[in-house]
């Protein structure tokens, strides 16, 4: 069997089934609860890991090196690679792809591998993904996967709300001041994750408010004619994401839609409670696969 022209890196932040075949390589980041180191979606997953937090297990994460992307890059079964990562602000992975790409031109390889900063993370980095995805299990030329890439990351948009900003302030993210008078308060924060900026659009206080808001800012930001693909995601909040995919089904042309459970490392940094939802126009063959 012939390579493909394109192969794609991600790491398993970006929540993205795929098959064996179809030229994806997932590069799975890390839950360490004391001295036990989990392999995200392989040693553990969302209602194992949601467990171990409610009974009480404060969980640190750590990223892939740059050998482990290394080894992604050298078993592509692909003439050129496109490697995604989230924004590097936010994280070491794309420095770590970065280096594991010059070390693979330096070992005397010559295939051509782009490392990509989408400028997203959580579910908008998990729908860029999946429309590069398509494009390479699909047989398409690198060129046509960074066009695609490119233009879902300039279009994608993210929304979202936390239960709880605790988590935030364990890892310094989020002043412990400001995360207990919101939580005394019973106030939910509403922010937009803008090329790895999270800003915020508001507080809101309630479930119902909270989908309210969430399906005027739908409306306000996103095109209600031109078919959209949706991610609905939750931690540990599958009633939650359900009513709020119900709510955005109601405003948008959701054509292809999806719910997920945040990936372990996302929960670790959110707790329990995150909703939200990240979309995106459908463009080219993916208006074909619209069920």
């Amino acid at each position: 069997m012939a390579r493909r022209p394109c192969a794609l890196v991600v790491d398993s932040g970006a929540i993205l089934h795929h098959r064996p075949d179809d030229g994806v390589s997932v590069v799975p980041l890390r839950i360490v609860f004391g001295t036990t180191v989990l392999r995200d979606g392989i040693d553990i997953g969302p209602e194992a890991f949601y467990a171990r937090l409610r009974g009480g297990e404060v969980p640190t994460t750590s990223t892939p090196s740059p050998g482990e992307y290394l080894e992604a890059f050298r078993n592509a079964d692909a003439d050129s690679i496109v490697c995604l990562t989230i924004p590097g602000q936010l994280s070491a992975m794309h420095q770590s792809a970065m280096l594991a790409s010059r070390l693979l031109a330096e070992s005397g390889d010559p295939r051509r591998v782009e490392v990509v900063d989408t400028g997203s993370a959580a579910a908008g980095f998990g729908l860029v993904a999946r429309a590069a995805a398509g494009l390479c299990a699909a047989g398409a030329q690198i060129d046509e996967v960074l066009a695609r890439v490119a233009d879902a990351s300039s279009n994608v948009r993210m929304y979202g709300t936390l239960r709880t900003l605790q988590y935030l302030a364990r890892s310094g993210r989020v002043p412990s001041l400001v995360a207990g008078l919101s939580d005394l308060l019973g106030v939910r924060p509403l922010f937009q994750l803008d090329n790895g900026e999270a800003r915020r659009l508001g507080i809101v206080r309630g479930e119902k408010r909270v989908i309210r808001a969430f399906a005027k800012i739908a409306t306000e930001n996103l095109p209600a004619d031109t078919p959209l693909w949706l991610l609905i995601f939750h931690s540990d909040a599958a009633e939650s994401a359900a009513q709020l995919r119900d709510a955005m089904h109601s405003v948008l042309n959701a054509a292809r839609s999806e719910t997920i459970s945040l990936t372990p490392v996302m929960g670790a940094y959110t707790g329990p409670g995150m909703t939200g939802f990240a979309a995106m126009p459908l463009r080219g063959a993916e208006l074909d696969q619209v069920p």
